[in-house]
């Protein structure tokens, strides 16, 4: 009596690993806002640990990206640095969001509103107004840790620079960036009107 052959399953691909810490993630996040925000009020981690009740090695563990801390001990942590949790976790903006005028879906013979962008943002704000003439350039700016600025084309076209990185916005293109990226605008044959608004959450 022949024996059936037996059959091996084949193997269940591995997932790759990711590096929690890397930047972009939550987890580097909290770390790089947890170290920012400590050393703002001039604190070490022992005096961080002792304000909290949390240990220096996991304060430590955190501001290097190694450990998840558990709710209670974010919002302790959150509590005695006078922020809150969503602050501590808060991502950066890595690169430019853009929302095209062509994009929005607004009829010609209808009233519109179209959302552009949405968040939280208590703190505060400045507004501008800017005309850029012909072949033109802005001033190079940076407005700092956790700055956004948002930028609407009201008449032209602008390229905007972030990180040395163009991008073009035509007449009623919208896009925000992290104002702390270095960035300027410039103009190319004709000229351009902007509106631009800068938040600064931690003020």
């Amino acid at each position: 009596m022949s024996q059936a052959p037996t059959t091996t399953a084949p193997p269940v691909p591995m997932r790759p690993r990711t590096d929690p810490g890397r930047p972009g993630t939550v987890r580097s996040s909290l770390a790089t806002n947890l170290n920012r925000r400590r050393l703002a009020r001039g604190w070490s981690l022992r005096e961080l640990s002792a304000a909290t009740g949390v240990s220096k090695g996991l304060l430590s563990q955190i501001e290097r990206a190694e450990a998840n801390p558990t709710v209670d001990v974010l919002v302790r942590i959150a509590d005695v640095l006078e922020t809150s949790a969503t602050d501590l976790l808060r991502q950066p903006m890595l690169r430019p969001e853009i929302v095209r005028a062509g994009d929005l879906d607004e009829a010609e013979d209808e009233t519109s509103v179209s959302l552009l962008f949405a968040g939280r943002a208590e703190g505060r704000i400045e507004i501008y107004r800017s005309r850029l003439h012909p072949h033109d350039q802005s001033q190079v700016s940076s407005h700092g840790v956790d700055s956004v600025e948002y930028v609407t084309v009201l008449a032209g076209s602008v390229t905007l620079v972030v990180d040395d990185v163009p991008h073009l916005l035509g007449t009623g293109d919208t896009a925000r960036f992290s104002g702390l990226s270095s960035h300027y605008y410039t103009t190319q044959d004709s000229p351009a009107l902007t509106q631009t608004l800068v938040s600064y959450p931690g003020d």
